[in-house]
């Protein structure tokens, strides 16, 4: 048998091996920590993701439980509206332009519900220019120019409004039926379509006019512009004779515009067209739960029948 000799010691050649082995061991253990960081870190972000989900989803199924609560409880401040309805269709007399009715119950902790009710009487009726037959009413497109130059608005847009509404095709003023309706208007929201009406001019008007009603003005609620368009002789002085006179004394009746100091020249057109009792009123619902917040809007008349709902 053969002997290989080396001319290492036996310990040394043994302490070469384990130190050969030594950097293998260190890296398996290294791998093994990185694996297992990576495992914790991996781990960690379901569990992070897993609670934001549940967090998500709790958030959505409570915002969506309130949400659900405050469209109930503004449909039940639309109710509660009608109490007031009934009250106005009894009175001689309308003399509230908006109010806010109190709610007298406690409807629970960070629950609110306010509603607001205004006199669509009080306003401008805009379809009123044109008659059903498609025929246009000289005497009310008059007014609502006449509105447009109180309120420094170009009163060439009633003519638009106008071509708007008519079902003929006939332009007043150059391109005014390009894209007309040609119908009347639904909402008072339509007038943002019409050109020439920007966001800035539909604030000036939206406060004094409506697309419902009779086309009767109730002169005990009726702002300045509204009472300065009702007649071409009518003035803001006139307008403000009248608020003077109400402020102590409500009407009762439209010919009563003569003891606020209206000559008979200018009152007496005015009966026809003016009333001193509401029947049409828009109202707005607005409940909050726990920072969920929805409204509705409507508008009835005082024998509760519904000509507009809008929820939001």
């Amino acid at each position: 048998m053969k002997v290989i000799k080396s001319n290492r010691p036996f310990a040394e050649t043994r302490l070469g091996n384990a130190e050969q082995t030594r950097p293998a061991i260190v890296d398996q253990r290294g791998s093994a920590l990185i694996v297992t960081l990576l495992m914790v870190t991996i781990l960690t972000g379901l569990v992070v993701d897993f609670v934001y989900d549940v967090y998500i989803d709790t958030s959505s199924l409570s915002n969506w439980s309130n949400a659900q609560k405050a469209s109930l409880i503004a449909k039940s401040g639309q109710n509660l509206s009608t109490r007031y309805l009934d009250e106005v269709r009894n009175d001689q007399f309308t003399d509230e332009h908006d109010l806010e009715m109190p709610i007298g119950k406690y409807l629970g902790a960070d629950i609110d519900l306010i509603i607001k009710i205004e006199d669509e009487n009080s306003k401008f009726n805009i379809n009123s220019i044109i008659y059903q037959n498609g025929e246009t009413d000289d005497e009310q497109l008059s007014s609502l120019k006449k509105l447009f130059e109180y309120l420094n608005i170009n009163p060439d847009l009633s003519l638009v409004i106008a071509d708007w509404i008519d079902p003929d095709m006939e332009p007043r003023i150059t391109d005014s039926e390009d894209a007309a309706k040609n119908a009347f208007l639904w909402s008072v929201d339509e007038l943002r379509l019409i050109e020439g009406i920007d966001n800035k001019i539909f604030d000036r008007i939206s406060p004094y006019i409506t697309v419902f009603g009779d086309n009767q003005i109730n002169i005990n609620t009726a702002e300045v512009p509204v009472l300065v368009s009702l007649n071409d002789n009518m003035t803001e002085a006139h307008a403000n004779k009248i608020i003077d006179y109400r402020e102590d004394s409500s009407f009762e009746h439209p010919s009563h515009v003569q003891l606020a100091g209206i000559e008979y020249s200018i009152a007496n057109p005015l009966m026809k067209r003016t009333t001193v009792k509401s029947s049409y009123f828009r109202i707005t619902s607005t409940s909050t739960v726990n920072g969920i917040t929805r409204i509705i809007e409507s508008v009835m008349d005082t024998s509760r029948k519904i000509y507009f709902w809008r929820e939001g």
